[in-house]
């Protein structure tokens, strides 16, 4: 299957590192520009304010006035996508989040700290140095799987879901063919299949939810395709953990 362009946004520092390790810092910034404003336009991921939630569904209320206390968090995720049974394109992050104006960010990969962005300045590691990047992205554009735009996604599909309890958490899933579904978690993971055709799409989704915190802990979702050309597949686990519990967040020593 031949693709015009397939793009994970989530980790635009992440995303560049494995192209920007040889290059030079200029050749470096001139990357994160351009990637940058590549996401922006392709994936269309939008801003959300939990405001924007209108419901009168109970269970859902309960899970946005809660998310309306949280001021930090931790999350683990985990992308990877396969085209046409090529090699799978994979993105792992474990960040630390604590939300402001703006936000302060502290993200790891594969044991490393990668990005952070604290006060308006934010700062990726190449591989040997760290790299200003402060004029080109901040951490709402290196990362978009945030618990705000979790709840946002929850909320458009809660009405496909089925709920079931389990011990001290509900379980809500669907699994089936539902390009509205596909639609909302490519929106939160911000990745973009290009010219691939996803109008007929199997999903597989479990969300889960604390029962008495009312906190969105862990989604995993799966989905699978075909098109004319070929097969597609889509996974994306996150973990949220450490609700209003992240210590301070400082920018590497090297630039204090």
């Amino acid at each position: 299957m031949k693709v015009s362009r397939y793009l994970f946004a989530t980790l635009i520092a992440t995303a560049i590192l494995a192209g920007c390790q040889e290059e030079e810092t200029q050749d470096n910034q001139n990357n994160i520009d351009e990637t940058a404003e590549e996401a922006t336009q392709e994936t269309g991921a939008t801003e959300h304010s939990l405001s924007d939630i209108e419901t009168d569904d109970e269970s859902l209320s309960e899970v946005v006035d809660k998310a309306e206390e949280i001021d930090s968090y931790q999350a683990v995720l985990d992308l990877e996508a396969v085209v046409d049974g090529g090699a799978p394109e994979k993105l792992a992050a474990d960040v630390r989040f604590k939300d402001g104006d703006p936000p302060s960010l502290h993200l790891k990969s594969e044991g490393e700290d990668r990005t952070i962005s604290k006060d308006g300045e934010t700062y990726y590691n190449n591989g040997t140095e760290w790299v200003d990047i402060s004029d080109s992205v901040g951490a709402d554009q290196l990362y978009h799987v945030t618990y705000e735009n979790a709840v946002h996604s929850f909320a458009e599909i809660k009405g496909e879901l089925e709920a079931v309890e389990e011990d001290d958490a509900v379980i809500y899933s669907f699994e089936g063919e539902n390009n509205d579904v596909f639609k909302t978690f490519e929106s939160l993971f911000a990745v973009e299949f290009g010219a691939i055709d996803t109008s007929v799409i199997q999903n597989d989704v479990e969300i889960v939810v604390g029962k008495e915190d009312k906190l969105i802990r862990s989604i995993e979702y799966d989905a699978e395709g075909e098109d004319a050309e070929g097969e597609y597949e889509l996974s994306g686990d996150v973990d949220f953990t450490s609700f209003n519990d992240v210590g301070e967040i400082e920018l590497p020593e090297a630039v204090q």
